[in-house]
């Protein structure tokens, strides 16, 4: 059936939901409520005062206004009692709108009145009923009314909430009493796990009669996005660990291991080597590796990345770290060719590292790429330049993605592509939580760096207002006659009339010019040319810089030993994983270093979440603690899309519906994995309608 056809609809509403990807009537199950409003009777209206309501009744009266900035003043009766409902806007057209005996639900909230009513309706929207067709707005009758976000097209419609409700209604309906609502989960299954079937979830979910029926369909309907998402995941995997025979790198590792800890001046933490054992085991196997290395900041996950790949170099193949930022990759070739020169020493080994990444000069490229195609490199480190169509490796054998969800699915198909069926470790240096995890990163095998190496002291992290900034830059001027260095990150470019957030900008010139002319001061933000950044940067690891004022480009990945203060303005509009992550930028040689968190107007909520960070220096703690707050679209820094665009899922309080359906999902994958047995049907055509995009993505990433 055309959405046109459905009640409320037409011709021109219906173009309006077509552009948000309602096409046919079936695609209203995707309608979930984003919040319920009380339907209340106007006799109880005093137990609701500040309260957003609906009523409906008869106008029985109408006070218009005598002068023209006073409302329309309609009185509304019910039958059990009488309300009042101002209505400020043009009285002419609003008094047309209006009619005596006219029948309406009013949605407000209800406030003290001003008037001739104790209390009265502060409106937000109408719908007029129908006298002679009251079954029109039958779903005025439930206790409990669903609102709907008005989104995209819609938005710049007529179409308002409560008419939205309305529409919703009678698509359900037509859907309900035609038997279009397919079930999508095995009857073994929603009896496993004591759920209801779908189609009494939705109509429990858009027509509840308390906030019982609501949670009891939400919670099946997670189970359902949840169950999908890990089903294809299991799929993944399987796929991964049975059908793609990867390389089996079998070259004993004794002498490595040897010469890899003399070229070390330091002491591996019992976790790195475990996590190395993990990863050798998977390198050792002839299954394709495909595995997570979270590890919190400074706790050495480069080291162990860059063992797997002498593992891989050392039996004969080529290892590719990729990382999002010219930055991060020039970083990360520095260590890489530092140790590895110390290693050739060691070893007697000729290993070669080169780096690959955008605006290198033509003939100095070309040189790179055919050592690279010919093998006489080993260690190739660079940005997204490395997935370009002109380069070809020569046999590459493991692929190591740093910061991997900074990269798009597409982008790192493309570099496992560049061999044949390359083992692959993604690494994070945030911190993830086991329920992102599970949903996030489900088909890979997880290690996890919990320890820090012994010789780092704990940074010293402190909440403070701006009526403190005298006292910190004396304490900033203090560390500097030290020799030390500072970061002063702020989170806005430009200054923003809306925000009232600091620019990094306007600030370096105030900065450079007041308190600070007497030292040398430099900037980096996101919108400065690469070079200039790159110039910046390096002045301040010289030690020619001596304050570092940015944005959160410098995030990741940079390690300036000696820089030993971070302050971090306007605190409390940073996510506590990236203030961890900003953190993460000092405490990185042997000097005691702080991190200052600046707040301004702090209400109970950023100080408690600031508080946190203050409390504690494990990151996951802190994560778990940030997933509570954003919820997982905000987690990375970034919206996340796809996979993780729940309707009804709450990662923070559905625990329990993920592991139970990562379960059954695994299990049902392992015996059944190409779902033919009959009472998996139901899920194969699932699959078909609704997840065969998904299902192809998830194989190539």
């Amino acid at each position: 059936m055309d959405i046109k056809y459905l009640k409320g609809v037409g011709e021109k509403r219906a173009d309006a939901f077509k552009k948000i990807g309602i096409n046919k009537l079936e695609d209203f199950l995707k309608f979930i409520p984003r919040s319920y409003i009380n339907k209340i009777l106007i006799k109880d209206i005093q137990k609701y005062n500040d309260t957003n309501v609906i009523v409906s009744g008869r106008i029985i009266d109408i006070a218009y206004p005598g002068k023209v900035n006073h409302p329309l003043r309609i009185f509304l009766n019910d039958g059990t009692g009488s309300t009042e409902i101002p209505i400020f806007g043009r009285s002419e057209f609003r008094s047309k709108q209006f009619q005596l005996d006219d029948e309406f639900a009013f949605w407000g909230k209800i406030t003290e009145g001003f008037y001739t009513t104790r209390f009265q309706l502060s409106y937000r929207d109408h719908l007029k009923i129908n006298k002679n067709i009251k079954s029109e707005n039958d779903f005025l009758k439930f206790p409990l009314i669903p609102v709907y976000e008005l989104q995209g097209a819609l938005k710049k419609t007529w179409i308002k909430p409560l008419l939205l409700s309305k529409i919703v209604y009678h698509a359900f309906l037509t859907l309900i009493e035609s038997n279009s609502i397919i079930e999508t989960i095995p009857a073994s299954v929603l009896t496993q796990g004591n759920y209801i079937s779908k189609k009494d979830a939705i109509i429990k979910i858009n027509f509840p009669k308390d906030f019982e029926d609501v949670e009891t369909a939400r919670r099946r309907l997670a189970f359902e996005e949840l169950f999908y998402l890990e089903l294809i995941l299991a799929l993944k995997k399987r796929n991964i660990k049975k059908e793609q025979k990867g390389i089996s790198f079998t070259k004993s590792i004794d002498k490595l291991i040897e010469s890899f800890n003399s070229t070390l001046d330091f002491e591996l933490t019992q976790a790195q080597k475990r996590v190395m054992n993990e990863i050798f085991k998977d390198m050792n196997s002839n299954h394709v590796m495909n595995r997570l290395l979270q590890g919190d900041v400074g706790s050495g996950k480069t080291i162990v990345s860059l063992f797997a790949m002498l593992v891989s170099v050392e039996n004969g193949y080529q290892s590719a770290l990729m990382c999002p930022t010219e930055l991060l990759a020039e970083q990360h070739f520095k260590t890489v060719s530092e140790f590895i020169q110390k290693f050739n020493n060691v070893s007697g080994s000729n290993h070669k590292v080169v780096l690959l990444v955008g605006g290198q000069k033509k003939k100095f490229r070309e040189e790179l790429l055919y050592d690279i195609k010919n093998g006489k490199t080993h260690f190739i480190v660079g940005t997204h330049a490395l997935i370009q169509e002109k380069v070809e490796f020569n046999n590459l054998g493991f692929v190591v993605i740093d910061e991997q969800h900074k990269f798009g699915v597409m982008q790192r198909a493309k570099l496992k592509e560049k061999g044949f069926n390359p083992d692959v470790l993604v690494m994070t240096a945030t911190p993830i939580p086991r329920t992102l995890s599970l949903t996030y990163y489900g088909d890979l095998d997880v290690s996890v760096i919990d320890e820090l190496p012994k010789n780092r002291k704990k940074i010293k992290t402190v909440l403070r207002t701006e009526n403190d900034k005298p006292k910190i830059f004396e304490f900033v001027k203090d560390e500097i006659k030290k020799g030390r260095q500072v970061y002063i990150v702020y989170p806005l470019i430009d200054e923003s009339e809306k925000l009232d957030l600091k620019s990094a900008e306007e600030n370096y010139i105030k900065l450079k010019e007041g308190i600070f002319k007497n030292y040398n001061i430099g900037m980096v933000h996101g919108r400065i040319l690469s070079y200039e950044k790159d110039e910046q940067m390096q002045a301040f690891k010289e030690g020619k810089i001596e304050i570092l004022v940015s944005t959160t480009v410098i995030e990741v990945g940079i390690d300036i030993p000696n820089a030993t203060i971070m302050i971090v303005e306007e605190a409390q509009r940073f996510g506590l994983s990236q203030l961890h992550q900003l953190r993460g930028r000092v405490g990185r040689g042997a000097e005691q270093s702080y991190c200052i968190l600046v707040g301004k107007n702090l209400d109970e909520i950023s100080r408690k979440r600031l508080n946190i960070l203050c409390a504690t220096t494990d990151g996951f703690k802190i994560a778990e603690e940030d997933l509570k707050i954003r919820g997982p679209g905000e987690f990375f820094g970034i919206r996340q899309s796809g996979i993780l665009n729940f309707s009804c899922t709450d990662l923070n309080k559905d625990q329990d519906i993920l592991m139970t359906a990562r379960s059954i999902a695994f299990k049902m994958i392992e015996d059944d994995p190409h779902l033919r047995k009959p009472e998996n049907e139901v899920v194969k055509k699932e699959f078909f309608r609704n997840y065969k995009d998904s299902l192809y993505l998830m194989k190539i990433a």
